[in-house]
């Protein structure tokens, strides 16, 4: 598609290298700065040279942004300044702060100058003949021939959980039962049949939590198949083994039908640069079964790379979608960052927000907004856990992973959290990541 192909050029040949500019912080994100930067919270190493988010093999969720205020220079230095941007980034994810995200990941970018945006907006706005589908709907479609589908996210965006949650029920009732997982424990101490720190590190972020969940209770077999071995192979070695982790399924259920959850271009079908085998062309090439790829990083709110960005909002200023959509041309499905690496690309609407929080947390309507108001004083962070995980596990909530959680309040100074149907116990922290209190609450 030519006039793509144009927003593309334009982007590349003015990229300019500079500093992202910085936005303002959420008032609880500089209150955090500022204690962290000012006095060493409960629990802070200054030897600590890898941000992580369980320290003691419990889950803590304010640790890592600990280290990463109060030591940024050392972390800058191990990183690089655009890996520190990135881990915070991820790390704001896991807390629950989405915009936060946002905000630090756009700081490892190289940005766009002036100049060349007004550009790619002006050519974005002469597109014509492009249709929008609805992209649950069009996936649907495509499944129904489809053995395996691969679909990925981006480490920082849980919106793109949330969209394959949406794909579950659908794709069960076409005879997908299992869920192949990149971020699931493919080591021993696995948990897969409830969700605990043992399940997977990225699957202590709560939407993948609900994500994981919601398989178990349609139904799905939960398969890791990373790569244990991962940090000594090479990026080919490593999605060779995550092909054959996933091919052994099907040797071992000749009818099954998969649906992969990846992240960025492992489900790529085309080789890398020097060479690279991506895991989504490793297995064809060993299975000989072309999966169903959708992307979900380039056209999502700040993409993934920097004239990704710029595309993304000239594209929407075109296009103003409001639900998850594919784009066709003449009927065929098209990737508007021009990219030929998947068979499908689903372009996110921007996030539409309710007391701070983004509404696609709802997960479609599986959860609706719950308003928690604090019981004491002090209190900074607020975490929703399901009372019979907490009950189930000797009534401690160190391992787990909530169903919500915040530290963004309302103008009444209560806590939005988005809750299923159900009984929870609400844990009230200080800004130390202290249980200040607890509350017994039942969602109707």
């Amino acid at each position: 598609m030519r006039i793509v192909k144009k927003i593309l050029l334009v982007a590349t040949a003015f990229l300019a290298i500079n500093t992202a500019h910085s936005q303002d912080l959420f008032p609880a994100v500089q209150r955090l700065k500022n204690y962290c930067q000012a006095t060493a919270p409960f629990g802070y190493s200054p030897r600590l040279a890898v941000l992580s988010l369980t320290p003691k093999d419990n889950i803590h969720y304010l640790f890592p942004l600990y280290h990463g205020f109060r030591d940024e220079q050392k972390f800058r230095q191990i990183y690089s300044d655009k890996g520190y941007y990135d881990e915070m980034s991820q790390y704001f994810a896991f807390a629950g702060d989405y915009e936060t995200a946002l905000q630090y990941l756009v700081k490892s970018y190289d940005t766009i100058d002036d100049a060349t945006a007004h550009k790619i907006y002006k050519t974005a706005s002469t597109l014509k003949n492009i249709q929008h589908v609805n992209a649950a709907r069009y996936i649907h479609l495509e499944a129904k021939t489809r053995r395996v589908i691969m679909i990925n996210e981006a480490f920082a965006k849980p919106v793109h959980r949330a969209f394959t949650c949406s794909l579950l029920a659908d794709l069960y009732r076409q005879g997908f039962r299992y869920l192949a997982m990149e971020m699931l424990n493919n080591f021993s101490n696995r948990s897969l049949s409830r969700v605990t720190m043992n399940t997977g590190y990225y699957a202590a972020e709560p939407t993948a939590g609900e994500l994981i969940r919601t398989a178990l209770s349609l139904g799905y077999i939960l398969i890791p198949y990373e790569d244990t071995a991962a940090a000594v192979h090479t990026a080919t070695q490593r999605d060779s083994i995550q092909a054959a982790n996933i091919y052994e399924i099907l040797r071992k259920d000749t009818a099954a039908k998969i649906l992969v959850h990846a992240s960025f271009t492992h489900i790529s079908k085309k080789p890398g640069p020097d060479g690279f085998i991506p895991m989504a062309l490793a297995f064809r090439n060993i299975s000989g079964i072309d999966p169903l790829t959708i992307d979900q990083t380039d056209m999502t709110e700040e993409s993934n790379f920097a004239y990704g960005r710029i595309i993304y909002q000239a594209y929407l200023a075109k296009f103003p979608l409001i639900e998850p959509s594919i784009a066709l041309v003449n009927g065929n499905p098209i990737n508007v960052t021009d990219k030929d690496l998947y068979d499908l690309c689903v372009i996110h609407p921007p996030t539409q927000y309710k007391d701070g929080r983004p509404t696609w947390l709802s997960l479609g309507g599986l959860r609706k907004l719950f308003i928690v108001k604090p019981p004491v004083e002090d209190v900074y962070l607020t975490q929703a856990y399901y009372l019979n995980e907490v009950i189930d596990n000797n009534n401690a909530p160190w391992q787990l992973v909530p169903a919500d959680q915040t530290y963004i309040t309302n103008g009444a100074g209560n806590y939005p959290l988005y809750l299923r149907k159900g009984k929870y116990r609400v844990y009230f922290r200080d800004i130390n990541y202290q249980t200040l209190n607890t509350l017994n609450v039942e969602v109707n």
